[in-house]
């Protein structure tokens, strides 16, 4: 029994690769991979696909396996390719940067859905962050005191305005001579 054991043991250890006799084990040819035949997949490479808008059908259409019957001249080693054991020697980061970005490409248009508006909104707090809180509430002897141009100055010199605001603001948070833009008058 103990002679069944270790036979059932060591078995499996003797079919594994071999470390180190032949080399470290590159899972993939890093010249070509991801990118294999274009007969078989159709071209590869951005806009360069089987289809134009312009022109129509342009390339072979993807044709998938259980279409064409199977892959009949497979362009990895399935032993190799799926053996880890040297991986992070024979392979460099950019390429597993490359590899991890073309696994990407199907969701590109879901990962654009999402941090297109996410970067819009950002920029827009960033940019509002930027600027000084507006004044939404005015003392009323101030705004008594020039009442036309505050209720109608918008309308007749909208820069104006805008100018008399700006350095309203100024004396009221405390930057007023500090800021050299508010010193000239913007002509």
């Amino acid at each position: 029994m103990a002679g069944l054991m270790r036979r059932a043991a060591l078995r499996p250890l003797t079919m594994l690769p071999q470390r180190g006799a032949s080399g470290p084990v590159c899972p993939v040819n890093l010249d070509t991979f991801p990118s294999t035949s274009e007969k078989t997949m159709g071209p590869h490479g951005f806009c360069r696909g089987s289809y134009s808008i312009t022109k129509g059908i342009v390339g072979p259409l993807y044709r998938p396996p259980w279409v064409v019957g199977g892959i009949h001249n497979p362009t990895i080693d399935p032993e190799k390719h799926f053996n880890t054991q040297d991986r992070w020697k024979t392979v460099p980061f950019s390429k597993m940067i490359k590899y991890f970005m073309y696994s990407l490409m199907p969701a590109r248009v879901q990962l654009f859905m999402v941090f297109i508006p996410i970067t819009a909104i950002l920029f827009v707090v960033w940019l509002e962050h930027r600027r000084e809180p507006m004044e939404v509430f005015m003392d009323n002897e101030t705004y008594w005191k020039d009442y036309d141009s505050y209720a109608y100055g918008v309308y007749f010199d909208h820069h104006h305005f805008s100018h008399m605001l700006c350095h309203r603001r100024a004396h009221k948070w405390g930057y007023a001579g500090q800021d050299i833009t508010l010193e000239d008058g913007h002509h």
